[in-house]
């Protein structure tokens, strides 16, 4: 059996032989639903004298077979792409591996698309069972012979980026959101993670963001997609898939990126954290957000594991009130403008008590 179980193996019977599978499936049922259609149609025409009763049977009517369809459509498409991500990111993470290694990882990627469409099952698992070893034998010489290297900032945690520059991401971003009303999100939240975690420090080592539009792009559009058949009930999903996605793209210098990362939080938890910490900031008017913001970092951080290394966050709200209250006032006699100053103030506090914890641990790829 593969080192990563038997869902990988399964995946790989399933991409062998998925694609006929699938148009089957889907010319079956898109011919049941249109012919439904079709006779719903023609019968509601033929029995029907009122035009306005006619129009709204079959608008009502209709919303049946299109919605059976649409989720049959997503329902088979959405288990096309988990066996091919399953398989996918099991190679992503053996190419990195390799990478890490300084071999070609150009070369065994053309290996890989080449022992795919040769259905070679037996290549393919022998050679990510390989480097499943050479990734436990390298997080095992790391936790044994950490890298000593100089840390930033004096050890600690911060940010350093500029406000002006914030403003100008966060500008293009929303500009480019609503000209195309939501579907480009992702690129103004990868914009704005790239040049965030750039300027970010944990504990003095310097974060990075490689994410890219493209990938998450095609996530963004299905998870969109998802809502409708679903009555919006996936949308409450969104947020924390958002966060596993951000957390597999971000690195910590110095550390094993290959050991991936993500976020194990429950969706709900998580919805139920920041409703309550919106709430609790409404109902002090402001004044007591600190408390809220060490509510919700301490809920994400603990949570939170990047390049194979967990996340812990020990800030006290009430360490940061005194000045928090301060820089409200500054606020209201600016009428705002301080509030840009403000926020990116606590994002250097909150990164100064984001901590790095010991130990390391490879993230399951599927």
């Amino acid at each position: 059996m593969s080192k990563y179980g038997e869902k990988f193996e399964k995946s790989l019977d399933k991409i062998f032989r998925i694609k006929q599978k699938v148009r089957t499936i889907l010319t079956v049922i898109s011919a049941i639903a249109f012919g439904f259609l079709l006779f719903v149609f023609f019968g509601i025409g033929i029995s029907s004298f009122d035009p306005m009763g006619q129009a709204k049977s079959i608008g009502i009517i209709m919303i049946v077979p299109f919605a059976i369809t649409l989720s049959v459509l997503l329902y088979c498409t959405l288990n096309k792409i988990t066996f091919r991500l399953r398989y996918k990111n099991v190679a992503s993470r053996t190419c990195n591996i390799a990478k890490y290694l300084g071999q070609d990882e150009k070369a065994l990627k053309a290996e890989f698309k080449k022992r795919r469409g040769l259905k070679d099952r037996e290549w393919i698992i022998q050679t990510t069972d390989h480097y499943f070893d050479e990734c436990e034998r390298l997080k095992s010489e790391h936790e044994q012979n950490p890298p000593k290297e100089q840390a930033e900032n004096g050890g600690e945690g911060g940010f350093d980026g500029w406000l002006l520059q914030k403003l100008g991401w966060i500008l293009l971003g929303a500009l480019v959101t609503v000209c195309t009303a939501g579907i480009c999100f992702p690129a103004a939240y990868i914009w704005v993670l790239r040049w965030q975690y750039k300027h970010s420090l944990y504990d003095g080592k310097r974060l990075s963001f490689d994410g890219k539009v493209s990938q998450l792009l095609g996530k963004w559009v299905c998870w969109l997609l998802l809502c409708i058949p679903t009555v919006l009930i996936f949308a409450l999903f969104i947020p924390k898939k958002l966060l596993q996605w951000k957390a597999s793209h971000l690195h910590i210098a110095g550390e094993l990126p290959f050991l991936g990362g993500t976020w194990k939080g429950n969706a709900i938890a998580l919805l139920l954290v920041k409703l309550g910490c919106f709430l609790f900031t409404l109902v002090t008017l402001w004044l007591l957000k600190p408390l809220a913001i060490c509510w919700k970092n301490r809920f994400i951080q603990k949570r939170m594991v990047i390049d194979g290394r967990k996340m812990k966050f020990d800030g006290n709200g009430v360490q940061i009130l005194g000045k928090w209250i301060l820089w409200t006032l500054l606020t209201l006699i600016t009428l705002g403008i301080y509030a840009l100053f403000r926020n990116l103030r606590v994002l250097r506090w909150v990164n100064k008590h984001t901590h790095i914890q010991d130990g390391y641990q490879q993230i399951k790829v599927i």
